[in-house]
């Protein structure tokens, strides 16, 4: 049995933030009380919080590791080690990989790359080479013809922690804006000629019929294993309400304030990008998520594409929005923890894994995670 003692003057716990020490116990929180100084055998890190650590529920990181440049494709193994390091070191704990199974970003051709990016991530975790939990979200574009191909293969793998439900065909949910998406292709060196292309693409590929087969198939898929559902990127309160029939126990991104409020009034959490927060709005138009915020519709903070944006979104909403300490660090730990089920991580309490960020605010701005622990060790 190996145990560790932490005091801090900050421990930001569901109560409230206050001050105490902390046991570990072989990777558990197996006490939590109120103190005014350390004891004889604690570290202390006074002056500096603690919070529990970041579960990271939706991520596009390993693709960026995976292609660090358009054309130019990465060792897998390498690129999964990459992607956990910039995780764990923005004090992100438990992270699900986000992969989608439709398409290609950026010239990565995602059907290709799942299998190699799946694989490595697997191969490092049972090598111990991965100092985050990393579980897997597949992000499930119901327009795909060969999405069941894709999704079946997966149905056991042990790290399958979420789904999504996804349509991306411009015209509507996140493109719903044309002129906008038209925009930022341009902006990535598209010609007129080439976007005209990628859009009649997109168009000429979305049969209804096979969206809607898919869209029933993987509902099932997740009753039957037992899978949490995300309904990415829902428009209006038909979205939301179809969504809510299917079980979708988060909305993911929702693109209006409208469907975004119909989803908690329905009881769905709602998850909202970190880089969206931080930035002041969302780089394809639609709903900011400090709207979101400001409205009382916001439960879930994700990484979206920046690992960092996670920590420094939930303490801007403490320093600029009047959260209280723990309500805003719920957004990043046990809001997206429960909405996924996991019941064993998110808090500081006793009986929770020993997942713990020490976070110090001596720089102007950005809170910086100068030590981050899992399961009571140091991983960085």
């Amino acid at each position: 049995m190996t145990e560790t003692r932490i005091f801090s003057d900050q421990v930001v716990t569901p109560a409230g933030q206050i001050a105490a020490e902390l046991v570990l116990t072989d990777g558990l929180i197996t006490a939590l009380a109120p103190a005014e100084a350390p004891s004889p055998q604690a570290l202390d890190w006074r002056g500096d919080l603690v919070i529990p650590g970041l579960v990271d529920i939706h991520t596009d990181n390993l693709e960026k590791h995976y292609q660090p440049r358009p054309g130019a494709l990465w060792d897998a193994y390498g690129a999964a080690l990459a992607h956990d390091g910039q995780c764990v070191t923005a004090g992100i704990t438990t992270v699900f990989d986000s992969l989608s199974l439709h398409g290609r970003k950026d010239g990565l051709d995602r059907k290709d790359a799942l299998g190699p990016m799946i694989g490595a991530m697997d191969r490092a975790q049972k090598d111990g080479a991965l100092r985050a939990d990393h579980l897997l979200h597949l992000r499930c574009e119901v327009t795909n013809p060969e999405l069941l191909t894709l999704l079946e293969p997966h149905a056991d793998n042990p790290r399958l922690k979420l789904l999504s439900l996804m349509d991306h065909t411009p015209g509507q949910r996140q493109t719903a804006n044309v002129e906008r998406l038209q925009e930022r292709m341009a902006a990535s060196g598209r010609s007129a000629e080439e976007i005209e292309e990628v859009l009649a693409r997109r168009h000429a590929g979305r049969d209804p019929g096979v969206a809607y087969d898919n869209r029933r198939k993987v509902v099932a898929f997740a009753r039957e294993y037992g899978l949490p559902l995300a309904a990415h990127d829902d428009e209006t309160l038909e979205h939301v309400e179809e969504a809510h029939d299917d079980g979708c126990a988060i909305a993911e991104f929702p693109v209006t304030l409208a469907a975004a409020r119909r989803a908690r009034e329905l009881g769905m959490a709602v998850a909202m990008g970190g880089p969206n927060f931080v930035r002041g709005g969302s780089h394809s138009g639609n709903l900011s998520a400090r709207e979101s915020a400001e409205a009382g519709v916001l439960d879930i903070l994700a990484s979206d594409y920046v690992p960092l944006s996670m920590l420094r979104a939930a303490f801007m909403l403490i320093d600029e929005s009047g959260w209280s300490p723990q309500a805003a660090i719920a957004t990043v730990t046990s809001g997206p923890a429960r909405a996924v089920g996991l019941s064993d991580r998110g808090e500081l309490a006793v009986g929770q894994r020993a997942d713990l960020v020490r976070v110090s605010r001596r720089s102007a701005g950005w809170p910086i995670p100068v030590e981050v622990w899992r399961q009571g060790q140091r991983v960085a």
